[in-house]
């Protein structure tokens, strides 16, 4: 994806698959969020500030403002001028901008953060099945910080909550963000597997070893 595709996602209404394969249009990803800092808020017709208080998403109002911040610090950065308008614009113009390759490759990544942080705030995916009380291959711990959180945990779910076809699960450290992906998943899960364990078997089912 290019800077332009993340800018058209976040700023102006787009196309998105569905589950049967279907392109339908979605609200631009910037607007799905102003909405849900104020869930359920349409407005009085009067402008009044008659009724209880609007209740905010704070999450949705922190991304909101770190998303705009960083916007407007790296446009300062670029330009050396502050950006007067609205951050719908700022996304916009930086795609109109002679921008050196080092620039344009750090506004796609960071654009596409963006994109990643929305959806997840808004269309929350199954978290990661946590492997307790697995060693990291890697760098050897079962759990990091002070929290004691649990190092290794595996990526087995699709964006809609269903699990995805065990080819394509993948395992992450969160202590040294080593990671394995494909077949490296199944040698690993049999590497890791005490008895009680989730493995993935020779005919790639998953089952518990009694």
């Amino acid at each position: 994806m290019t800077l332009k595709d993340n800018a058209h996602q976040l700023v102006r209404e787009h196309l998105k698959m569905d589950r049967d394969g279907k392109a339908h249009k979605v609200p631009a990803l910037l607007e799905e969020l102003r909405r849900a800092v104020t869930p359920g808020h349409a407005g009085s017709a009067g402008g009044g500030m008659t009724g209880p208080p609007i209740p905010i998403n704070p999450n949705a109002l922190d991304l909101l403002a770190e998303i705009e911040g960083e916007a407007r610090r790296d446009h300062y950065e670029i330009t050396s001028t502050g950006w007067q308008s609205t951050l719908e614009e700022l996304l916009q113009a930086f795609t109109e901008m002679d921008l050196s390759a080092e620039w344009d490759a750090y506004l796609t990544h960071v654009s596409r953060d963006w994109i990643d942080k929305i959806t997840a705030l808004l269309w929350p995916s199954k978290p990661r099945r946590k492997l307790v009380g697995k060693t990291c291959p890697a760098c050897g711990w079962a759990t990091y910080g002070e929290e004691r959180k649990v190092c290794l945990s595996l990526g087995c779910w699709d964006e809609e909550g269903n699990m995805r076809a065990i080819g394509t699960w993948d395992i992450e450290c969160a202590s040294c963000e080593a990671s394995w992906a494909g077949e490296q998943v199944a040698y690993l899960l049999r590497a890791l597997d005490t008895p009680g364990a989730v493995i993935v078997s020779d005919v790639a089912e998953v089952r518990k070893i009694a």
